[in-house]
């Protein structure tokens, strides 16, 4: 087969397969084949032609696709690759059917304040401060099917600024729809410090022993467009305090090439993968 020939037969959605997390306004959101992608961090176009790296700002075609994903910039090996490989159409009923169990699919969902004994004790067994967590966080209760007996799921509900939340217990992990930065300006002078999930924000803060800095959390990678435009406005300090893997990585390389004047503060917390697991393994202050 030729390009043309495999650009009308297959589509990006079809090379990606299982990678493909949930259907959304813009399109597909996806894990990212060439690294660890745990925050789903690619997005392919509604008709499956195109995609984009929200991490590097890399975009293509299904060719670009799997050049990067071989490593190669040689035509040939990638009419290769799609020419023996098989692939089986997407099927979008299969992100359907499991949208509930990634959180797309609520029948309810109420938002109060947080007050559950055990959403409690899910912060105390991840090391935050109470005190702290209150001030940013709610208790959400939420279920894939109408109850009549009104017995839902419980979990910590952290709101986004277009009104969407993240949701987040022991037994879950979700969130309501849009997914979109959450920003805390509520000091005047005071920098800014970016993370990737409300729990290392709470870890900083909680290793600050106080609320002292102005807060960025992404909630995903797939959000750093819209965190440089935000931090693109402020004159204060930036301090970037991304997870330590690869995605953490190249998210930071991102935002410094267009902000080289933020700084990655990540060393403090080495070796530790991220802010929270530093404050659970080693409980130092700042």
């Amino acid at each position: 087969m030729n390009i043309k020939e495999i650009k009308e037969k297959y589509t990006c959605l079809d090379y990606l397969g299982n990678r493909v997390v949930r259907k959304t306004a813009e399109g597909y959101l996806c894990r990212a084949p060439w690294r660890e992608d745990k925050h789903p961090s690619l997005t392919v176009t509604p008709n499956g032609r195109g995609w984009k790296d929200h991490v590097t700002g890399e975009h293509g075609s299904i060719i670009d696709m799997v050049m990067r994903c071989l490593g190669t910039n040689d035509v040939r090996r990638v009419l290769e690759e799609l020419g023996n490989a098989n692939l089986s159409p997407f099927d979008q009923q299969k992100i359907f059917c499991g949208s509930k169990e990634k959180g797309n699919g609520f029948a309810f969902i109420e938002v109060m304040p947080l007050q559950s004994k055990g959403l409690y004790a899910y912060l105390h067994n991840r090391c935050i401060n109470i005190t702290i967590a209150k001030q940013f966080l709610r208790e959400a209760h939420y279920g894939f099917e109408v109850r009549e007996d009104g017995k839902y799921l419980y979990a910590l509900a952290y709101g986004n600024d277009k009104g969407g939340y993240e949701l987040r217990s022991c037994s879950y992990k979700g969130s309501t729809h849009p997914k979109w930065i959450t920003t805390h300006h509520n000091i005047e002078n005071a920098p800014t410090v970016v993370f990737e999930g409300f729990f290392d924000m709470l870890s900083f803060a909680t290793l600050c022993g106080e609320v002292r800095h102005n807060y960025l959390t992404l909630n995903s990678i797939v959000n750093v467009d819209a965190a440089i435009e935000t931090l693109k406005l402020t004159d204060n300090k930036v301090f970037l305090c991304l997870d330590n893997d690869k995605g953490g990585d190249e998210a930071t390389k991102r935002i410094l090439d267009v902000l080289p004047s933020a700084i990655d503060i990540r060393g403090r917390f080495a070796p530790a993968k991220d802010v929270n697991d530093y404050l659970c393994n080693y409980r130092a202050g700042l």
